[in-house]
């Protein structure tokens, strides 16, 4: 990929794990797979997995995007679809993160222990979005500044 920095790796990196991480952790016995989960439950679990790989896609979209416009400085279409990338990422991690507030919410189902992993893996992917998004920013504000000087 053309002009592949590393914030734009960090960031892809982690629009790839929002589009492809739901199926390898869900996609298992303690998710779709397991025989106790009513079928609405599976239902609710789909539309998350679902909804990572759109978010994820999107956010990997936008990062590679190409400017529209010829009149617009490339690097204000960059930092604009860095910010898209980011904040697609945040709309499924989140959210994602607030399911604890429900009443009965528990992150692990009981069968399978006790933890919250969630919090953990959750936090440290979205800090590795802010970094490449940080780093990516930092790229294109050198940029920007050397143009104008």
């Amino acid at each position: 990929m053309a002009n592949l920095t590393l914030g734009k790796s960090l960031l892809a990196l982690i629009g790839l794990a929002t589009a492809i991480g739901p199926y390898i952790a869900d996609w298992s016995k303690t998710h779709v797979l397991n025989p106790n989960w009513p079928p609405h439950a599976r239902f609710h679990n789909g539309q998350t997995m679902s909804t990572g790989l759109f978010l994820g896609t999107l956010a990997l979209y936008y990062l590679f995007l190409k400017p529209a416009s010829p009149s617009t400085p490339t690097t204000t279409n960059e930092k604009s679809n860095a910010n898209h990338a980011l904040l697609f990422i945040h709309i499924y991690y989140l959210p994602s993160l607030s399911g604890i507030l429900y009443p009965g919410a528990l992150f692990v189902d009981p069968e399978f222990g006790e933890g919250k992993p969630q919090v953990y893996l959750f936090s440290f992917l979205l800090s590795v979005a802010w970094l490449g998004w940080w780093f990516e920013s930092r790229r294109l504000s050198a940029i920007t500044e050397g143009k104008k000087a």
